[in-house]
């Protein structure tokens, strides 16, 4: 379990499916939610009012500083949806894109 004064971070957070698992498994609500899309936000704040919402380009921020004083104690980062979704109206972008090894 994440130590108390750590902060749990959930990055490019939409709909607040992955911040809904994250505090099912941790007991606890996420602290703060980050995307840079303010429908997106909206979405995320409907389904979790007590979580900080931060409208930032996470290409812009670092999310180790985002909690003042606080270390962060899990950091989550979904998959781009546009990309790796039907988000951006349709069929996804680049199929060869959403299975991209990571090395």
């Amino acid at each position: 379990m994440t130590h108390a004064r750590e902060i749990v971070v959930d990055n490019f957070a939409c709909g607040g499916g992955a911040s809904t698992g994250i505090e099912t498994a941790l007991g606890r609500p996420v602290d703060i939610a980050i995307n840079h899309n303010a429908k997106a936000l909206a979405v995320h704040l409907a389904n979790h009012p007590h979580t900080l919402h931060l409208r930032e380009d996470i290409r812009n921020l670092d999310p180790r500083h985002v909690g003042p004083g606080r270390p962060v104690g899990l950091g989550w980062f979904s998959p781009d949806c546009t990309y790796h979704s039907k988000a951006r109206g349709g069929k996804p972008f680049r199929d060869r894109n959403r299975a991209r090894r990571v090395r």
